[in-house]
């Protein structure tokens, strides 16, 4: 089992582990469409980085993110958008090997932290990342402003 960094032609695993996600999040199936997924995390103007893990040379998760920076405190972080491990390959270390990296990841950049939301219902991932080390950032709320098209 190893982590490295993604390359484009891990883009339909990526999609179908993302759809993987999906369905345990509740969210909408995303499909399998990687064009996006090669624009924005390969394409000429990138917004996000990610990590992938291997068993066998197959790719059973990712660690997606992005860089985040606050001017006022002058705070480097890395914004974790989607984790995932395959079902069948959970409970086996993938993920933590895939923190560990971003770890990695986030000190070669100086970074002060890893930053990352998770979805109320989600008990999984929150024992997973409880494990690994996160905390709830008590100072910080989540507030979304929705852009609408009018």
């Amino acid at each position: 089992m190893h982590v490295r960094q993604a390359r484009d032609s891990d883009a339909t695993a990526i999609a179908r582990l993302s759809c993987e996600l999906a369905g345990h999040v509740a969210d909408p199936d995303p499909g399998l469409d990687i064009s996006e997924l090669m624009e924005l995390g390969f394409g000429d103007s990138t917004w996000f980085d990610c990590l992938v893990a291997e068993v066998d040379s197959e790719l059973v998760g990712f660690a997606l993110y992005c860089k985040r920076f606050e001017a006022h405190t002058r705070s480097r972080k890395l914004w974790l958008g989607d984790l995932v491990v395959a079902k069948r390959h959970r409970r086996q270390g993938v993920g933590a090997m895939l923190v560990k990296a971003l770890r990695a990841r986030a000190l070669d950049l100086k970074c002060d932290g890893i930053v990352l939301e998770l979805w109320v219902q989600n008990a999984t991932a929150r024992d997973f990342y409880k494990k690994a080390g996160a905390e709830l950032d008590a100072e910080l709320e989540i507030h979304l402003i929705p852009i609408s098209a009018g």
